[in-house]
């Protein structure tokens, strides 16, 4: 499957309150994309086409924290796989994992998180450690890591 992941960050100087990483799609969850939102600098967006057609998005935050899970392994290298969402017509075929592998080799020398809402059996699909809250899962979401 030949993927293009394009970056998308905001320029210095462009304003954080109006940036707007993707366009406005129907395809894709508004709540996650195209709320108003301060955009800053921590985050990396990434469109992903497929034959130039876009079927994912990913948002990576670079300030992760996740020292409150105290049976986590902790380590400064790690890059938050915040939100990846793929287009309802393109589920079930693989592109998700895709996606995740290609991000992986996009960032060499970075270890990989994500707090999963909803997505557990995608992550444990592709291999990623799941770790509980101390608190337990009412409050907080599993969180997975990549493995080292």
């Amino acid at each position: 499957m030949d993927l293009e992941l394009i970056e998308k960050r905001r320029e210095p100087g462009e304003d954080g309150f109006g940036w707007q990483p993707f366009d406005r799609s129907e395809w894709f969850n508004p709540d996650w994309w195209n709320d108003p939102l301060l955009v800053d600098d921590a985050s990396i967006y990434l469109q992903v086409r497929l034959d130039g057609v876009e079927v994912a998005r990913v948002e990576l935050d670079e300030l992760v924290d996740f020292s409150h899970f105290t049976s986590a392994p902790q380590f400064e290298s790690a890059l938050e796989i915040e939100f990846i969402e793929v287009v309802s017509t393109h589920r079930r075929r693989g592109i998700g994992r895709a996606v995740v592998n290609g991000v992986i080799g996009r960032y060499p020398g970075r270890r990989f998180v994500a707090f999963s809402e909803g997505a557990d059996p995608f992550w444990a699909s592709l291999g990623w450690d799941r770790y509980e809250h101390p608190e337990g899962v009412d409050y907080w979401r599993p969180l997975y890591i990549q493995p080292a």
